[in-house]
């Protein structure tokens, strides 16, 4: 227990020694939480719109006015024929183009049949999808209007109405949806970069070989490179959290020792991937490599920024070995469901097998290396 001890004070001065450190522990957290959970978002707002109106009639115009009254939209150009609407679309200069004929008005008097002619860029496919969504919603909108200015009613169904309820986030807010997984690329970023890379110093400075000549056991030398990480990704843990709840009002409505205690199981996970991955290369590089590579590789097969069931069946039984995968979805319940531990019973338990399996890889790979 006294060479433990010993060790784990070694690993404490090492880390308040090391500027970089410092500022990583520190700089990291609030880099994430300040920069990434209002930039990552999905939801589509303010598209292009180009207009080219051949009608140029008071209904044409006041088409054009809704769909530039509209939050979803910003029209930006008025190209006077399709080629040049087409140019704008191939440029970037537009999201979107909206082609009114000649003939428009008359088709709204009875005498042709309405069109309209929509173009879209959908580089995007979600947001080609969400943008088409927008206009419809927009135009079906000004029809309503019209058919009732001609003293006409909308054909609905009667008798049923429909009232939505948002739950677990009721005001749409995608900064709740995104920060939990946010907080995840933070654990991970602390536990599989910062305790990797000391690691896989010392083994670069021959601090570690001189450690192995002594009487200290390979377990103890694997906790003291733990425990200090594990503290500060959980330290790094609940300053990210105080800074999403000050900054952005996230909710929390579960067990706050219970996240705590999951995120717990995770950075064991992360550290016993980081000390695997560390006996396995020779030099920084080539642990940043390597550690980038499955970082990447976890968190975007994970389901934080798409849905994990929309992925392929080979890509959803990959997250049965993705430690990310688990948390990810353990936050958003805890955090937004206030979910309890028989909710997320079978994602700890798989969590905990990972976090024992990993930590094992890395005692024998070390005592090989050794």
């Amino acid at each position: 227990m006294k060479r433990l001890l010993f060790l784990l004070r070694k690993e404490f001065r090492q880390i308040i020694r090391n500027p970089f450190m410092l500022r990583a522990i520190i700089g990291v957290p609030l880099m994430q939480m300040l920069i990434l959970v209002p930039a990552v978002t999905f939801e589509i707002k303010r598209l292009d719109l180009a207009v080219t109106d051949n009608d140029r009639s008071s209904a044409s115009r006041e088409l054009i006015s809704k769909l530039s009254g509209s939050s979803f939209f910003r029209t930006t150009a008025a190209p006077l024929n399709i080629a040049t609407a087409e140019s704008l679309l191939l440029s970037g200069d537009a999201d979107m183009v909206l082609v009114i004929p000649d003939d428009f008005s008359e088709g709204l008097a009875g005498m042709t049949k309405p069109r309209l002619q929509v173009l879209i860029d959908a580089v995007n496919a979600t947001q080609g999808m969400l943008a088409w969504s927008y206009l419809t919603s927009v135009v079906r909108d000004f029809n309503m209007d019209l058919v009732i200015s001609q003293g006409g009613a909308p054909k609905v169904i009667p008798g049923i109405s429909t009232a939505p309820r948002y739950w677990y986030n009721p005001t749409l807010n995608y900064k709740h949806f995104m920060l939990p997984g946010i907080l995840v690329i933070l654990i991970i970023a602390i536990g599989l970069m910062l305790a990797g890379l000391n690691l896989v110093k010392e083994l670069e400075t021959g601090t570690l070989e001189q450690i192995n000549v002594t009487p200290v056991s390979k377990w103890e030398v694997i906790v003291s490179k733990v425990i200090p990480f594990f503290i500060l990704g959980l330290f790094d843990l609940a300053l990210g959290l105080t800074v999403g709840w000050i900054a952005f009002n996230i909710p929390f409505e579960g067990s706050i020792l219970l996240f705590f205690a999951c995120s717990a199981i995770f950075l064991v996970a992360v550290l016993g991937m980081a000390l695997f991955f560390s006996t396995l290369v020779s030099n920084r590089q080539q642990y940043l490599f390597v550690a980038f590579f499955f970082t990447m590789v976890f968190i975007l097969m994970s389901g934080i920024f798409t849905p994990a069931e929309s992925m392929p069946l080979w890509a959803q039984q990959f997250n049965w070995i993705n430690p990310v995968a688990y948390l990810m979805r353990i936050n958003r319940m805890v955090m937004l469901k206030g979910a309890g531990f028989h909710e997320i019973a079978r994602d700890i338990g798989m969590l905990s097998i990972l976090a024992l399996a990993f930590i094992i890889l890395a005692i024998r790979a070390y005592r090989k290396r050794a």
